[in-house]
């Protein structure tokens, strides 16, 4: 007699388990398909993060950014000496050059949703159909963005520039020149580095020799200028480099030893290595414009043409050395 009910009992077992089987097999598909589906989503969009923001699409995808590409191909960001390349996302979108946190990352796509839907509108407008409209609105584009860094503190600068990473023979001239010009609240890179990711202007040879004698013409200081500092230079540097320049301790700086340190090199550089090096070893602190007017008097020294412009801003520093 319990044999013959044993076997209804087991079906009625079985019968009542077999639900709750499927339901957990339903479940568990259900949640790994959502799991895939997760995975695929997250790809797409990380991808199309990427395409969106390559140096391909930006140039060739948006007529009105033809002329700002070219731009681009002429700059040190695209071609360089250590052979790293800042893309167009780098620069014009926040958090895309670093790790971005979850957060960033959120807040990176609706920059870039909001920035893309404008762009395609005016794409579709034709807003910049011509070279001349692109001349014409590129200087408030232009402020723009500036704008947009200064008020986000550099951010897509800041996203591959690191104080830390500075290194080479003039790191510490680096060093001392950025911790002077970055707080915690402010920061102006293009104060120094104003055509960075886009140069327009590409002059040839023969423009460019034009350019530099024009330049010496026009005058490289004033005269004022460079008469005013020569007792601030006796006073802090003439101790190691001589009151002619001729160098003691430190080295010359005029004749052939300026060609040899400084022929072919920016306005930048020296006034950097004033800035940073010269002072430290004088135990000085020279303020951004003594340190111009220092230079001033250095390429009086080095027979270079004085003007009527007195060096006041380091965004005049973009002119190279004879």
């Amino acid at each position: 007699m319990p044999e013959e009910d044993s076997s209804p009992r087991a079906s009625r077992s079985e019968t009542q388990k077999n639900p709750f089987g499927r339901n957990v097999l339903w479940i568990s598909s259900l949640a790994l398909g959502f799991c895939l589906l997760g995975v695929a989503f997250v790809a797409l969009t990380n991808h199309a993060v990427n395409w969106s923001s390559s140096d391909k699409f930006c140039g060739t995808a948006c007529h009105s950014m033809t002329w700002a590409a070219a731009a681009y191909h002429e700059s040190s960001h695209y071609t360089n000496n250590v052979g790293v390349r800042a893309s167009c996302g780098d620069c014009h979108i926040p958090y895309d050059s670093g790790h971005a946190t979850a957060v960033q990352y959120v807040t990176m796509l609706l920059f870039k949703a909001d920035r893309g839907g404008k762009d395609i509108w005016y794409e579709i407008n034709r807003s910049i159909a011509t070279k001349e409209e692109w001349d014409k609105r590129r200087p408030a584009l232009s402020n723009t963005f500036e704008s947009y860094l200064k008020q986000h503190n550099y951010i897509t600068c800041r996203g591959c520039h690191s104080l830390e990473s500075f290194g080479g023979q003039r790191s510490h001239m680096k060093l001392v020149i950025h911790q002077g010009l970055v707080t915690a609240d402010s920061y102006d890179c293009l104060q120094c580095h104003a055509n960075i990711g886009h140069v327009y202007e590409q002059p040839s040879s023969m423009q460019t020799s034009s350019m530099q004698k024009s330049s010496k013409i026009s005058g490289w200081y004033s005269v004022e200028q460079a008469a005013a500092e020569k007792e601030l230079f006796g006073k802090s540097c003439s101790g190691c480099h001589g009151e002619k320049l001729e160098g003691i301790s430190g080295p010359a700086l005029t004749g052939a030893a300026w060609k040899q340190s400084f022929g072919g090199a920016k306005l930048l550089t020296v006034w950097g290595e004033i800035k940073g090096p010269m002072a430290g070893y004088a135990g000085v602190t020279f303020t951004t414009q003594q340190s111009l007017d220092i230079l001033a008097y250095l390429l009086q020294q080095n027979g270079l043409a004085a003007g009527n412009q007195t060096l006041a801003d380091t965004r005049m520093l973009s002119d190279t050395l004879p």
